[in-house]
Formats: structure tokens, sequence, C-alpha cells
């Protein structure tokens, strides 16, 4: 077990804090509040109420809004982040110096779960929806579980990236899936059930619930599911690095 300093670790999640809020990261959380916002006044006017359910609309808003951010600040901002690394030959120097591998993961991923989870509780109030108090733990929950395996993914995307324009072209198709299959599983009889076992339709599906007024809950099938993702990314990432990771870049 690698010992963990973490003045280094806090040293890394300082620069990439700096390097987050650049012109390249800054936009994801940005474009995610504008989703969102645009989400909330279009159903407004083309579903409204329609379900029987006031401010499902909101709830229907919030549920594609937080997608939204888990997919473009989570997966993207961390890949791009370590594109950037790389292309820069910044990665070689760090990871020949004294900070290890973990302590590189730990303040690399911070930044961005940080802003990731804290902007998905911000998109409540912007959605308009009012969640009760008494549902916030279990949100919570999902919410930092979503955001962790979004990141975990977004890091093992960008070991294959070399720079940033590959980092582009690879990641599209990758937040596509984890963003469409939600977004439409209420349209789509096939999509609904391959939701259930996507970190993304888990967090779909429980503000969803709440918005039609069937309460809250997470079942243990739903925890399995992000439970055994956040598993086999943290594991992929470590076989990936190891096999095909910064030093041999």
């Amino acid at each position: 077990m690698k010992t963990i300093h973490w003045n280094k670790v806090f040293a890394i999640t300082a620069t990439k804090t700096s390097a987050f809020f650049g012109k390249n990261c800054i936009i994801m959380p940005i474009f995610a509040v504008g989703f969102t916002l645009l989400m909330r006044f279009l159903y407004a006017y083309v579903i409204g109420d329609e379900v029987g359910v006031p401010g499902f609309s909101n709830g229907y808003a919030l549920g594609m809004g937080l997608v939204m951010n888990i997919c473009m600040t989570g997966i993207y901002c961390p890949a791009l982040l370590l594109a950037e690394e790389k292309e820069k030959n910044t990665l070689r120097a760090l990871m020949t110096s004294s900070v290890n591998s973990l302590e590189f993961f730990l303040g690399s991923v911070i930044p961005v779960f940080l802003a990731a989870v804290i902007l998905n509780f911000l998109l409540i109030p912007i959605s308009g929806y009012s969640m009760p108090a008494s549902v916030l733990p279990i949100f919570a929950l999902v919410n930092i579980l979503c955001a962790l395996i979004s990141c975990v993914i977004g890091m093992l995307l960008g070991i294959f990236a070399k720079n940033q324009v590959t980092a582009g072209t690879l990641l599209s198709p990758v937040m596509m899936i984890f963003m469409l299959i939600p977004m439409f599983s209420m349209m789509i009889e096939v999509l609904e059930k391959i939701s259930e076992f996507v970190f993304t339709g888990v967090m779909m599906d429980l503000v969803i619930g709440l918005a039609m007024g069937q309460g809250v809950s997470l079942s243990g099938l739903q925890l399995a599911v992000m439970a055994a993702e956040l598993i086999l990314a943290v594991i992929l990432f470590m076989a990936v690095y190891k096999k095909n990771g910064f030093e041999k870049d």
C-alpha cells in the first residue's frame, strides 16, 4: 500500500483547481447550468404537468441537468486535464518525481469531484424543483457515488488520450451513452431496462420517481450497480495505468 503524503495531494489539487477554471473545463459546468435552465422553461411550456403531478416538469428538468453535469463535468473534465498534462509533457516530470500515482490520482480527482457534487446540489434550486429535506441524505449518497464513478471513468479515458483533441474524440461516444440512455429511458422501453444498470440511470430514476410523487427509495440493486461500476472503474484504471500508463507515454 502506497503512503499518501497529503501535502503533495493538496499541492496537485491546487494546480488542478487552477487548470479546472481554465476556459476548456469551466465551460462544462456552465453548460450544465444553462442546459438545466433551458429544460426547466422548455418543459414548463411543452409538457407542463401533464402527468398529473404538480412540479413534475421541474423534477424532470433536474434529472436531465444532473445527468448532463455528471457526464460533462465528472467525465469530461478529468480526462481533458489529464490529456492536457500529457500534451504539455508535464506529466512525466510529476510521475518521475516523489509524487506517487495514488497521490497524483487523488489530487487530480478531488477538484472535479467536489465541483460536480456541489453543482448537482445547486441544480436543485436552478431547476425550480422543491426537493424535500428528508430525501437529501439519499440524494447526497447517490450524488457522491455518481460523481466519483464519473471522475474515475474520466481518468481512465484520459490515459488513452494523447492530447486534448483526441480526448474530445474519445470522450464523445462514451458521454453520449451515459447521457442518452437515462434521458430517453422514459420513451424507449429497451433503454428503460438498460438504464437500471447504468449509474446515471440510477440518478435519473431517483429524481423522476420523486418528481412523480412515488417517494424516494434506493434499492439494493441500485446500490449494487453503483458499487460494482465504481469498483470496476477503479480496477480498470489501475490495470490500464500499469500497462499503458504515464511511464510509457
